[in-house]
């Protein structure tokens, strides 16, 4: 089979009917026009054929599954599904598919094929029960209508405290006016520096509770270590993957619940059922993404780096010795977290964290009047 490959992307090209778009990478049903086109602009313009090996689908399908396995079929295929489907109702294949997700395109000029057969196909399949229950699903958007159904959030543990969706950043007060604390490290990708950091803190002689906020993609290289990291301490998650500071929050709502479904499924795969999240920032979005996950919002009262009020500049911060910047830091948390309190973090990626660390944890042991508590005691009350 001939397949067609689309030009690359160059100022003016890929508008079409005035909106910059680039529809993909080739086509295998081309107009005898477009094959001799030249043009720019929001035609298609196919610059190279290739000469591809194909295989009987529906025979595979049948050859290397079995009718008592769960086979989920997933078809786009810019047009070509038309033959392919008519094919599979011909050998019954249908009987080794479990789930089905696939696009139609009846826009799409495929030899051998008008609008009104192909809708007589799909009416065919509706008939059968099968194109009726196809799941919608879009790579482009994450759309994917049937991902709640598929991953419902009644999988956090049931005796977590506080409230799906709601934001957390303070610990109330004790009934003797003591302030509480409670401590998280924002684990970054770099896991020498947050395996580091972390027992570098859970070596300290006071027992400090931690809670870890996890990206599901460390959870996915690494997780014999944060299963042994799961043994003494609260495992929160992070988006599956880091996006840079401030931009994972600009996604539209399909993305981050995309993001945020994918980073659970790689913290169970681990065995671990996390219930706290902890973004680097708070949006009405997020928020409703992660209600409907199940999660708890963690933003804590003071960061390192710190995110807002006296940020690190070479002036104030880096231009000085350790001796002096390790002290400038202990200075800025305590002023972040005043005698209130509240959910301190240290991001594991900032390479000061682990020497901040050894002495952050003998002030708020021994000099301070804070009363460190586990993050669930600290949302409980």
């Amino acid at each position: 089979m001939t397949a067609y490959t689309e030009a690359t992307w160059y100022p003016g090209r890929a508008l079409k009917r005035g909106v910059d778009m680039q529809w993909g990478g080739g086509s295998l049903f081309v107009s005898g026009r477009e094959k001799m086109r030249k043009g720019t602009g929001g035609q298609r313009l196919f610059s190279y054929r290739h000469t591809v090996r194909t295989i009987d689908l529906s025979k595979w399908i049948r050859e290397n599954t079995n009718q008592e396995d769960y086979v989920i079929f997933k078809l786009d295929v810019e047009g070509a599904e038309f033959g392919i489907l008519k094919k599979m109702l011909a050998d019954g294949t249908f009987k080794w598919v479990d789930k089905y997700y696939g696009e139609f395109h009846l826009n799409q000029a495929v030899k051998g094929w008008s609008k009104v057969s192909k809708k007589n196909l799909i009416q065919h399949m509706k008939n059968k029960g099968i194109a009726s229950s196809m799941a919608s699903w879009s790579a482009e958007t994450r759309q994917y209508n049937d991902l709640d159904e598929l991953h419902p959030p009644s999988q956090v543990p049931i005796d977590t405290p506080g409230e799906p969706g709601s934001v957390y950043s303070s610990c109330p007060v004790s009934p003797s006016q003591t302030p509480r604390l409670t401590l998280a490290v924002q684990v970054g990708m770099n896991a020498k520096a947050a395996r580091k950091l972390v027992a570098t803190m859970a070596a300290h002689p006071g027992s400090i509770p931690l809670t870890l906020f996890v990206y599901g993609d460390f959870v996915e290289l690494f997780p014999d270590l944060v299963r042994d990291w799961a043994r003494n301490f609260t495992i929160g998650m992070r988006e599956n993957q880091p996006f840079p500071l401030g931009h994972f929050i600009l996604q539209k709502y399909r993305w981050i619940r995309y993001s945020l479904v994918s980073s659970i499924e790689r913290h169970r795969d681990a065995g671990l059922h996390p219930a706290y999240y902890l973004p680097d920032n708070v949006t009405d979005t997020i928020i409703q993404a992660s209600k409907s996950r199940g999660l708890r919002l963690v933003q804590p009262m003071a960061r390192f780096p710190p995110t807002e009020g006296t940020l690190l500049t070479a002036e104030n911060y880096y231009s000085y010795r350790d001796v002096e910047r390790v002290p400038k830091a202990e200075r800025i948390i305590s002023e972040q977290l005043g005698d209130r309190g509240g959910i301190l973090c240290l991001d594991s990626d900032h390479p000061d964290s682990y020497m901040i660390s050894v002495f952050l944890l003998d002030y708020l042991v021994q000099k301070s009047n804070y009363e460190i508590l586990s993050m669930d005691k600290c949302i409980s009350g």
